[in-house]
C-alpha cells in the first residue's frame, strides 16, 4: 500500500513537472530565439537606426531616440562578439557608435569609441578630425589642436591631405571647427565664407565619413547656428539649463537670419528648449516650445513625452494623459515604447496623471503593442 502511494506521488510530481515544462516552452523558445540573434544582426539593426537618426547629417540635430537605439544595439553586438569577428570593417561600428554617444552627450564614451575606431582603421584621417570637433565642443583647445595635427599627419601619409581639407572646409558636421579661429588656422583654412553645403544633403557623407571623399551639394550653411546648438548641448550635459536655453535660442535667432536647419532639425532644437524649460519648472514656456517642435515634426515621440510633462506641471492632467498616449503611439519601436512607459511610472511630474483612471488603460495598451 505504501509503495502504491509513493508511485502515485511520483506520478503526480512527474505530471506537474511535464505541465510546467510545456507551459514554459513558448517563453523558453522566445528566449532561445533572442539568444540566437548574432552580433552581425545587432550591428545591422544599429546601423539602420544610426542612418535614420543622422539623416540630417549633423551631430547636434541627430534624433536622440534613434541614437540611443543604435548605441544599445551596438553594445549588444559587442557583448555577443567582443572581437567583432563576424562584422566586416568593425571600425564602422565604433565610428558610428562614437557619433551616437556624442549625440547623446556621453562625450567620454564617444572619445573612447573614436579611439577604438582609429586603432582599427589607422589610415582614416577623418576619425581624428571628428575627435577634434568633439574636443572643441568640450572646450579643450589643446586636445583639439592635437587631434587636428594627427588628422593632417595621417592624411599626408596616405595622400589624402587635399580631400581632408575639403571635408573640413565644406562638410556641415565640421562647421564648428571652421567657426573657431584657432582650429581654422590649424587646418590651414581661409576665414569663413559663404558655406556651400547643406546639412541634409550631406547625410551620406556623415554616415560614411571615414572614407576620405567629401561630396559637394548646393545651398547655404551657417556654422554659428550649429556651434550655438553644440554649446547648448554642452551646457545641458552639465545641467546648466539657463545657459543651455541661451545658446539654443541664439541658434534659432541665427537660423532665422540665415536659414540653415531643416524643419526636422529645427524641431529638435525646439524640443531641447522644451526639455530645458521643463527642468526649470517653466511649464508654459516648455509647452510653447514643444508645440513648435511638434508642428515641425509630429512624429517625435520624445517631444510628445516632454509635452506631457509640461502639461502635468501646469496642472492640465487630462491633456498630459492624452500627450502621454500619443508618445506611446508614436514611439519608433518596442524598446522605445517600453522606455516611455517606464519613465511615465517614475517621473514625479506625472504623479497626478498616474491617478487618472485612463492611465492604467494607456499603459496596458502600450504593453500589448510592445509585446507584438
Amino acid at each position: 500500500m505504501m509503495r502504491r502511494s509513493r508511485r502515485a506521488a511520483r506520478g503526480v510530481l512527474a505530471a506537474a513537472l511535464a505541465a510546467a515544462f510545456l507551459a514554459a516552452a513558448p517563453a523558453h523558445a522566445a528566449k532561445t530565439a533572442r539568444r540566437g540573434r548574432d552580433a552581425a544582426s545587432y550591428f545591422r539593426l544599429g546601423w539602420t537606426r544610426y542612418e535614420r537618426g543622422f539623416a540630417g547629417g549633423v551631430v547636434e540635430t541627430a534624433d536622440q531616440n534613434d541614437a540611443q537605439a543604435a548605441a544599445d544595439a551596438y553594445r549588444t553586438a559587442l557583448k555577443k562578439d567582443p572581437g567583432l569577428r563576424g562584422i566586416p570593417d568593425p571600425y564602422r561600428l565604433y565610428f558610428s557608435l562614437a557619433l551616437c554617444e556624442e549625440a547623446l552627450q556621453s562625450y567620454d564614451r564617444a572619445l573612447a569609441a573614436y579611439r577604438t575606431a582609429l586603432r582599427l582603421a589607422p589610415d582614416k584621417a577623418l576619425i581624428p578630425l571628428h575627435a577634434a570637433r568633439l574636443r572643441l565642443k568640450m572646450e579643450d583647445p589643446d586636445k583639439t589642436a592635437a587631434n587636428i595635427a594627427l588628422a593632417l599627419d595621417k592624411a599626408r601619409r596616405t595622400g589624402q591631405e587635399k580631400a581632408l581639407r575639403e571635408a573640413a572646409r565644406n562638410d556641415p558636421v565640421f562647421a564648428p571647427l571652421r567657426a573657431d579661429a584657432s582650429a581654422r588656422r590649424a587646418l590651414g583654412l581661409d576665414a569663413p565664407r559663404d558655406e556651400t553645403f547643406a546639412a541634409g544633403a550631406q547625410a551620406e557623407t556623415l554616415r560614411d565619413a571615414v572614407r576620405d571623399a567629401p561630396k559637394p551639394a548646393p545651398p547655404a550653411q551657417e556654422p554659428a547656428v550649429l556651434q550655438a546648438i553644440a554649446r547648448g548641448d554642452l551646457e545641458s550635459k552639465f545641467r546648466r539649463w539657463h545657459d543651455a536655453l541661451v545658446h539654443y535660442n541664439q541658434a534659432l535667432s541665427l537660423n532665422q537670419a540665415r536659414p540653415t536647419l531643416s524643419a526636422r532639425q529645427e524641431a529638435a532644437v525646439y524640443a531641447k528648449i522644451g526639455a530645458a524649460d521643463n527642468r526649470l519648472g517653466l511649464a508654459e514656456a516648455a509647452a510653447r516650445a514643444l508645440q513648435e517642435s511638434l508642428r515641425r515634426n509630429p512624429a517625435d515621440a520624445g517631444a510628445r513625452y516632454q509635452f506631457a510633462l509640461a502639461c502635468a506641471l501646469d496642472g492640465r492632467t487630462e491633456e498630459s494623459l492624452q500627450a502621454l498616449r500619443e508618445s506611446f503611439r508614436t514611439a519608433a519601436d518596442a524598446a522605445e515604447l517600453r522606455r516611455y512607459v517606464l519613465l511615465s511610472k517614475t517621473d514625479v511630474e506625472l504623479e497626478a496623471v498616474r491617478d487618472l483612471p485612463g492611465y492604467r488603460a494607456a499603459v496596458a495598451d502600450a504593453r500589448r503593442v510592445a509585446r507584438r
